[in-house]
């Protein structure tokens, strides 16, 4: 069994097991429905994925609602009632939206969140961005001596995943140096700065999923072009990154997503007090790596080593 395997299993068994005894302080009865947002193929198996990993997690067959963009709120109420429901994940943005229409004394859950969610929130959630220490952990293996990580990132999107991410570095011996900015044009100019100014032995660059910071036709093509020249890795929180030439990314493994949800619902019902609205990064990750660019750094990417990954890029016929 690979160390990757190992860790991905162990982590699954010590998720169970923390389930069961947190599911033996929740009543037997508690009902909990799941909020999915209505979408085509290939999205709807993305969700449909995680809701069948919140019901691996709660153990039970949960209730589901699909619900378009433009569903009546009164539908929502009418269905907690009908089936009884004590406790509610969203998934998605509308899945987001519809907790505002969920009565008060329903314990809610937010999940598959693509941003932030508003000031106003007042409950626990899940974003579908990767844990910062699982990235730093999968560049120290890649390259030790990576020893600086460099981020640009927008602050009313990703402040809370910069603060978390400091905290994860400083404990891994890593040293995150993080850059404000709200728009492209800020964003490019501090890129030009970091390529001027640093030493391209020393660090890597960790790329977001924001599209106001790093666009793919301007701001992307332009760090890869000048990562490439000075040989300075960078890595992703969007797969989609790595088939441009990214060294790696990780991403969410969707039914270990729905069993993360399904972890913190519990802990939510069992707590004597909320959880309140801290948002949580996923941890049941899938990896992805660029072999063409891991040979140009000069990294060690044996086959063994490419097996372990889930994705490699350039895809081989």
């Amino acid at each position: 069994m690979t160390s990757k395997l190992f860790q991905r299993t162990y982590l699954i068994l010590i998720a169970f097991l923390m389930n069961v005894l947190l599911a033996m302080s929740v009543k037997a009865d508690s009902k909990v429905g799941v909020i999915i947002p209505e979408l085509r193929e290939p999205f709807k198996v993305i969700f449909d994925t995680v809701g069948s990993g919140i019901d691996d997690g709660l153990n039970k067959r949960t209730s589901k609602l699909i619900l378009s963009k433009d569903y009546d709120p009164k539908s929502i109420t009418r269905w907690i009632e009908k089936e009884s429901i004590d406790a509610v994940i969203t998934l998605g943005g509308v899945g987001q939206r519809a907790s505002m229409y969920v009565p008060m004394n329903i314990t809610i859950v937010l999940g598959a969140l693509l941003s932030s969610p508003s000031p106003t929130n007042k409950y626990p959630g899940i974003a579908l961005t990767p844990n910062p220490k699982s990235l730093f952990n999968l560049l120290n293996n890649l390259d030790d001596q990576r020893n600086t990580v460099i981020v640009v990132y927008n602050p009313s999107k990703n402040q809370w995943l910069v603060d978390l991410a400091k905290r994860q570095a400083a404990a891994n011996g890593v040293r995150l140096v993080a850059y404000k900015a709200t728009d492209i044009k800020q964003a490019a100019i501090i890129y030009d700065e970091i390529f001027k100014s640093s030493e391209p032995d020393k660090i890597a660059i960790w790329l977001l999923k924001d599209r106001k910071v790093v666009d793919s036709k301007v701001v992307l093509p332009f760090i890869l072009k000048n990562a490439w020249q000075k040989k300075i890795i960078v890595f992703s929180s969007a797969l989609s990154h790595v088939k441009k030439g990214v060294l790696f990314s990780m991403y969410p493994d969707n039914e270990l997503h729905g069993k993360q949800l399904a972890s913190l619902m519990l802990k939510e019902k069992a707590s004597a007090s909320s959880i309140g609205n801290k948002l949580y990064p996923t941890i049941g990750l899938q990896d992805a790596i660029n072999s063409r660019t891991a040979e140009h750094l000069g990294l060690d990417v044996s086959r063994s080593k490419l097996r372990e990954f889930d994705v490699v890029f350039p895809v081989s016929n």
